[in-house]
């Protein structure tokens, strides 16, 4: 009987790891934080195998030979950390007081985001910006969620455009990006530049990095994470150091797809580090043209140029005149020039 019971415990408890690791779902679902019912009950499953093993001490067996107090503490422990992980027990608490575990919420002169109080915030003078960036602010300070920004200047704060997408924010003082402060930003002169780039009077920043080597005054952005001035280029915040010509470059959408050139290149975008543009090996930038599948080609040359290969791959002896995507089956090639077939830039051996 013994074992039957321990077995039977067993199988009881087995949905219960899967169950924890699928609850952040339930924890999402639209509603769940309104309703007393589904926090006491999310509670009581995450401790539910507890009272299997209490159950199992009380009618006098062992669990496998085992003590079932001590699992039914484990669980108790363990189920009791999750609850307090997803915060239920103050979710549950809240409800009882009245007070929302979504958004922002005023009670009795206090102010709560998502059921947690703001610590100071004055409730008679309380803005937000309907929940863009979580920033919020009263007469006195401005806060990031539930955390209050020190130094910031409450009166002249705000959004630095009216764009709900822009994570840029700034007051007189200092200018921020999403929940941190900008390093050497002035905020007076803070402006948003165009395609993830700001500068102030003096200096020129991609979200919170500054630009060291960028001149202000002929910095312009080409398009999002890509930027120039007279003799640098880059991509993010860093500086690209195998452009020729940064004066000359430029940003062109062939086929779709976003590619830098000056007169003597054309450049793959990478975004990655440390070499976030990489040039086509001796391609001709007037005759340069997109095949598609990562495939290009010239008056000379053929490419493919995928992300996930570390260099561009000259196709050689590939004959860019009759070069075409073509899937062949039976050599399972995604592409031929009616001589040769390649598969992922690589020559097909027969």
């Amino acid at each position: 009987m013994e074992i039957f019971l321990s077995i039977l415990a067993t199988l009881l408890c087995m949905p219960w790891p899967a169950m924890v690791m699928m609850s952040p779902m339930m924890i999402a679902a639209p509603g769940f934080a309104t309703k007393k019912s589904s926090i006491l009950l999310a509670m009581v499953f995450f401790i539910y195998p507890a009272f299997v093993f209490i159950l199992l001490y009380i009618i006098g067996f062992s669990f496998y030979g085992l003590d079932p107090l001590w699992w039914a503490a484990a669980f108790l422990l363990a189920g009791s950390l999750v609850s307090f992980l997803y915060k239920l027990p103050l979710q549950l608490y809240n409800l009882f007081r009245g007070i929302s575990n979504y958004d922002y919420f005023m009670h009795k002169d206090c102010v709560y985001l998502n059921g947690e109080q703001i610590r100071g915030a004055d409730a008679k003078t309380f803005t937000h910006y309907n929940n863009r960036g979580y920033y919020s602010k009263d007469q006195n300070h401005v806060y990031y969620s539930t955390r209050k920004i020190k130094d910031a200047d409450a009166a002249t704060f705000g959004p630095l455009t009216n764009d709900s997408t822009n994570s840029y924010w700034h007051d007189k003082q200092h200018a921020y990006f999403t929940w941190k402060r900008i390093t050497g930003a002035d905020g007076a002169s803070f402006e948003y530049a165009g395609h993830q780039y700001a500068y102030d009077k003096n200096h020129v920043f991609y979200h919170d990095q500054l630009l060291s080597n960028a001149d202000r005054k002929t910095f312009t952005p080409l398009a999002d994470f890509i930027g120039k001035d007279a003799q640098h280029v880059f991509v993010s915040s860093h500086q690209v150091t195998n452009v020729m010509k940064p004066a000359e470059f430029e940003v062109v959408w062939i086929n779709e797809e976003l590619f830098g050139r000056d007169k003597q290149q054309i450049y793959a975008l990478r975004y990655t580090m440390p070499h976030p543009l990489l040039p086509f090996p001796g391609a001709d930038p007037e005759t340069f043209e997109v095949v598609g599948n990562s495939y290009a080609k010239d008056k000379k040359h053929v490419y493919y140029y995928s992300y996930h290969i570390k260099e561009i791959r000259v196709l050689k002896d590939a004959n860019p005149e009759t070069f075409t995507l073509y899937y062949d089956h039976i050599r399972n090639t995604d592409s031929s020039d009616g001589e040769r077939y390649y598969k992922a830039g690589l020559l097909h051996i027969e």
